[in-house]
C-alpha cells in the first residue's frame, strides 16, 4: 500500500495522479509483452537452408514485429481462409540467436511443421496467427502503443478476416 502525505492538497492530488499514470503504463507494458503482435514476412528466393524438421529459411520482415514461438499462417492473396503451417521455433540474425525481428530486417527462421516446397514455398508471404481476442485488444486499447508498421499490418490482417466475417475482432 502506498501512502501519500503532503501539507498541500494539490500536491497530494498531483502525486496520486502521477502514481496512477505510472501504474497504467506498467499494466499496458505487461499486456504488450504477453499479447501476440501482428507481423508478416516473405520467404526469400534461394534462401532455403533446410526443408523440414524444422524448415529453416531466410525471410524479410515486411511489417510488424516477428517474435519466437508464434504460429505462422499462409494466406495467399484472394483466398478467404488462411492455412496454419507451423510455429516459429527460432530466429537468427547474422548467425546470432535473437528474440525478435522488425520491418525491413532479413533473418533466418526455423519453422516447425511445414516442408519447403509443399506447405510453404519460396516467395510466399506468411503471417503471424493473431488470435481474435488479441486483435480486439490491440485495435481498441493498445493501438497507440504499436509502431506504425504494426498498425498497418494489423489493419491488413483485420481487413482480410473481415472480408469473411465483418464482426471478426470487434
Amino acid at each position: 500500500v502506498r501512502i501519500f502525505r503532503d501539507d498541500v492538497i494539490y500536491q497530494l492530488v498531483e502525486e496520486y495522479e502521477a502514481f496512477v499514470d505510472e501504474l497504467e503504463r506498467a499494466q499496458q507494458t505487461t499486456v504488450l509483452e504477453r499479447i501476440t503482435r501482428p507481423a508478416r514476412f516473405v520467404v526469400l528466393d534461394d534462401h532455403t537452408f533446410r526443408q523440414n524438421d524444422p524448415a529453416v529459411v531466410g525471410v524479410e520482415v515486411r511489417g510488424g514485429l516477428l517474435k519466437n514461438n508464434q504460429h505462422v499462417l499462409r494466406w495467399p492473396e484472394g483466398e478467404d481462409e488462411p492455412t496454419r503451417v507451423g510455429q516459429l521455433s527460432g530466429i537468427q540474425k547474422q548467425g546470432d540467436d535473437v528474440d525478435e525481428a522488425r520491418q525491413g530486417e532479413r533473418v533466418s527462421v526455423a519453422i516447425d511443421g511445414p516442408t519447403v516446397g509443399r506447405q510453404i514455398k519460396e516467395g510466399d508471404e506468411l503471417w503471424v496467427d493473431l488470435p481474435e481476442k488479441h486483435a480486439k485488444i490491440l485495435e481498441q486499447e493498445l493501438e497507440s502503443e504499436l509502431s506504425a508498421t504494426e498498425v498497418e499490418t494489423l489493419g491488413a490482417y483485420l481487413d482480410r478476416h473481415r472480408k469473411r466475417d465483418p464482426f471478426w475482432g470487434k
